[in-house]
């Protein structure tokens, strides 16, 4: 039995934690044990704990916290970890300083693009422990790879990309009519859809700007934007969306935990993100069938196939975006063409299992190069 060490930057419900919680969950319990650490009691806490899993909280206050590094090692040694699983480059750092340390085989996921400027204090410093204390980086998708290759000087054969996957074969959602009218939706409405957090890389000034064109060309539509508000950008698109006159025709839902019935309710879903690696969110709305318009903006080019399973449109481009929510709503036909192209894409490629498999194959992989004196190369 092999004992896996999860991290990840973040305590808060996203992409790259629901990636973390379905490894733990999915992975063969005959082959690897897990102990998960987080830096925080919230949604990522309480999820881990619904599943059986007591979870460690350990935060740090700096990126070299020594405390830190000491109680990471001190599991480590306690639970004989084999592996190590970090998701977030943050994290992915102090994976590879543990494994350096530690001697345990460590691999990285990285979920989207990372913030690290050449003037940054600890750059080099970070780089270099990544190339040397990291057995795998793996990506979402491979647009994400190439981005990370070019901007940072990261060994090309120490990358791999593994892409996200959710269980297609759940049922389709039913009627979203209660959703509906909790916000006062009625059934006539065209309601277009996108779930997120609220932030720079969700795009969702443009999808506002977007909103306030359709609204001119297109009377009947509602937007309903499905994330957390409680924070400082949360506040901020609650203001913008004042602040275009867009109160009744974009709906905050806030934190949801209902998101199957959330898409039933909606007849399209936009993407308008400025920057993605593989958003479980499009996924989840092309496996209900939903037809969608998403932005270039990186993993949304390695789902769709443009015309043919979703329409892409130029990053940044409210226009664009809005022209295409017109064309669709006006086009029953072409909207179910599309969907059920979409919901095909993803019961083909983008499956659940797929995705654990091929993490349980490459721990295989890395504790047979560490079996044969290959962790560092």
């Amino acid at each position: 039995m092999n004992t896996i060490l999860h991290m990840i930057d973040t305590g808060g419900i996203g992409g790259a934690e629901t990636v973390y919680l379905n490894l733990i969950r999915d992975l063969d319990h005959s082959r690897w044990c897990h102990v998960a650490v987080v830096p925080t009691r919230g949604w990522l806490y309480e999820q881990l704990a619904s599943y059986g899993i007591k979870p460690v909280l350990i935060s740090e206050r700096n990126s070299f916290d020594v405390g830190y590094f000491a109680q990471l090692a001190a599991i480590i040694h306690r639970h004989r970890v084999t592996i190590i699983q970090a998701h977030l480059f943050g994290s992915a750092v102090r994976a590879a300083l543990l494994a350096l340390v530690c001697r345990v085989p460590a691999i990285a996921t990285l979920h989207g693009t990372i913030d690290l400027p050449s003037n940054e204090r600890f750059r080099r410093l970070k780089v270099a422990a990544v190339n040397h204390g990291l057995q795998r980086i793996v990506f979402v998708s491979e647009l994400l790879r190439q981005s990370f290759l070019a901007a940072i000087p990261i060994q090309p054969d120490r990358t791999t990309v593994i892409l996200n996957g959710i269980d297609p074969r759940r049922p389709l959602p039913g009627s979203g009519m209660r959703f509906r009218q909790e916000f006062g939706i009625s059934p006539n409405e065209f309601v277009i859809g996108t779930i997120g957090n609220p932030g720079p890389a969700k795009g969702f000034d443009v999808l506002l700007d977007a909103a306030a064109i359709v609204k001119n060309k297109s009377p009947g539509c509602r937007f309903i934007v499905v994330g957390e508000l409680d924070h400082g950008r949360g506040a901020e698109l609650i203001k913008n969306r004042e602040t275009r006159g867009l109160t009744e025709d974009v709906v905050l839902t806030g934190y949801r935990n209902d998101i199957p019935r959330a898409l039933a309710a909606f007849d399209m879903y936009a993407l308008t993100s400025r920057t993605e690696g593989l958003p479980l969110s499009l996924l989840e709305a092309m496996a209900a069938e939903l037809p969608v318009v998403a932005t270039r903006c990186g993993g949304p080019e390695e789902v769709i196939d443009d015309g043919v399973s979703g329409l892409l449109v130029a990053n940044g481009s409210a226009e664009a975006i809005a022209s295409s929510i017109v064309r669709l709503r006006a086009d029953a036909h072409e909207r179910r063409r599309l969907a059920k192209a979409a919901r095909q894409v993803v019961e083909s490629r983008f499956g659940l299992e797929r995705q654990v498999q091929s993490y349980g194959q490459l721990y295989r992989d890395c504790l047979t190069n560490a079996g044969r004196g290959q962790m560092y190369l």
